[in-house]
């Protein structure tokens, strides 16, 4: 998220144009006239400071230096009346004066040019030359047109309240619409939260702005999308442990039918061939009952995470060599054809022994259960595109026909599992013609 876009920097741009509108409310009311007037405005300070400075200058110059200085000062203002009074009264002044100077100067005249200091009108400027009484003083009086004056008061200066009070409003209202829509998109986001007992896992949110809030509604989104999905694979799980139970349960009472039928033939004549016949009939399904307690113990095993795994170098060659010798007189009782072309070179893969043999071992059961027709069980390493495989074909009817043997495929199950949780890669190809079991692993020694 970028910082421009964030509730942050709206925020402080909020903060920062309220601080901003102390100074910036006086300046728009006086800078326009300030900027667009027909004659030169003066501070009140500013040229109240210069005229006194001049004043203590002029400390005990004569007549001429005193008419000069302040003919140079009326060349600077030429709209201000300037003038000086010598100690005996007299006015003294380079240009005509207005009709209320007097030319001699009395008690009475003094203080009515001091009452003019608080004469709204006109702004009048009065210092003793040096400080001194004695050596007369000098006088300057400018219009209120001249002065710029920033002095705040209700009776003259209502515009400019009225300017403040308008725009401290639209400060105040954009600072609501900022936190009511906020607050709106909070309040949603709560609404979207919240879960009856109608509605397990809650809705997604639209995500309006990119922003702090934006990015809590697209972490919202993303942990309802999660949710739904387990949902989802909690069912599917749901409904494949159901449908797991069932063939189970079915695998279980074909055999034990299939038993209980022998048991009855063994009971009339045991020693008879038939009831020899029905031994090892028994016999051999009781090896298919084990097998698949066996199967069943694994897959929950490996389904909670709890088949102990222990990964190591292990020659993969050597390994498939030594299984297929061990199944060899399975398949000779069976009158398959067995084919096995391995290289001679070593091929290290990091993978569990047991897990590994456990993955032939189920493989091979499921072709001589369901491929016995075929008569045939091929195990070659292939280079395919670079990779090594291990392949193991059969010639059976392949998985498209039903095989009486068919059960939950709780074997097939625990090859995908085991060699999913050892970084291996499988896959089955299948038709008429029989199938093919791959096996590989990306990386290797």
């Amino acid at each position: 998220m970028k910082i421009r876009g964030s509730l942050m920097s709206k925020y402080l741009v909020l903060i920062l144009t309220a601080l901003l509108l102390w100074p910036i409310i006086p300046a728009m009311f006086y800078l326009p006239g300030y900027m667009f007037s027909d004659h030169p405005m003066y501070r009140p300070e500013e040229i109240t400071r210069m005229w006194q400075q001049e004043a203590v200058n002029l400390d005990g110059a004569g007549k001429d230096r005193i008419d000069t200085r302040l003919r140079e000062l009326n060349e600077d203002y030429p709209s201000a009346e300037i003038f000086w009074v010598d100690p005996s009264g007299r006015t003294n002044a380079d240009s005509d004066l207005s009709g209320d100077i007097p030319k001699q100067w009395t008690y009475l005249d003094i203080l009515s040019i001091r009452a003019q200091d608080h004469n709204q009108e006109t702004l009048v400027l009065t210092s003793l030359i040096g400080n001194d009484p004695k050596q007369g003083f000098m006088v300057m009086r400018l219009p209120e047109s001249h002065i710029l004056d920033a002095e705040m008061s209700l009776s003259g200066n209502l515009p400019l309240i009225f300017l403040f009070l308008m725009i401290c409003g639209s400060f105040f209202m954009l600072s609501w619409l900022f936190f009511i829509k906020l607050r709106k998109r909070l309040v949603r986001l709560q609404s979207a939260m919240t879960v009856n007992g109608l509605k397990e896992i809650p809705n997604e949110v639209p995500i309006i702005k990119v922003d702090e809030i934006g990015e809590l509604e697209g972490s919202f989104n993303r942990m309802v999308k999660e949710l739904k999905e387990s949902q989802k694979r909690e069912r599917e799980e749901e409904e494949l442990r159901k449908q797991l139970i069932s063939t189970i349960s079915h695998d279980l009472r074909t055999p034990l039918t299939v038993i209980r039928q022998h048991v009855h033939t063994v009971r009339k004549n045991p020693a008879s061939s038939q009831g020899q016949f029905s031994l090892s009939v028994i016999e051999h399904k009781l090896d298919d009952i084990s097998n698949l307690m066996d199967n069943l113990l694994s897959y929950t095993l490996l389904s909670a995470g709890k088949y102990p795994m222990h990964k190591q170098p292990i020659d993969i060659v050597e390994e498939v060599r030594n299984r297929v010798a061990q199944w060899y007189p399975v398949f000779e009782a069976k009158e398959f054809e067995v084919l096995v072309e391995l290289p001679d070179q070593t091929l290290l893969w990091d993978a569990d022994p047991l897990w590994f043999n456990r993955i032939l071992d189920n493989v091979f059961q499921n072709v001589v259960r369901h491929a016995g027709a075929g008569r045939y069980i091929g195990i070659q390493m292939i280079d395919r595109q670079k990779q090594l495989m291990l392949v193991i074909h059969d010639k059976g009817p392949g998985f498209g026909n039903e095989s009486p043997e068919k059960g939950a495929g709780i074997g097939l199950s625990i090859v995908s599992m085991m060699a999913r949780e050892m970084d291996m890669q499988w896959e089955v190809k299948s038709d008429e013609n029989g199938s093919a079991f791959y096996i590989w692993k990306s990386s290797c020694y």
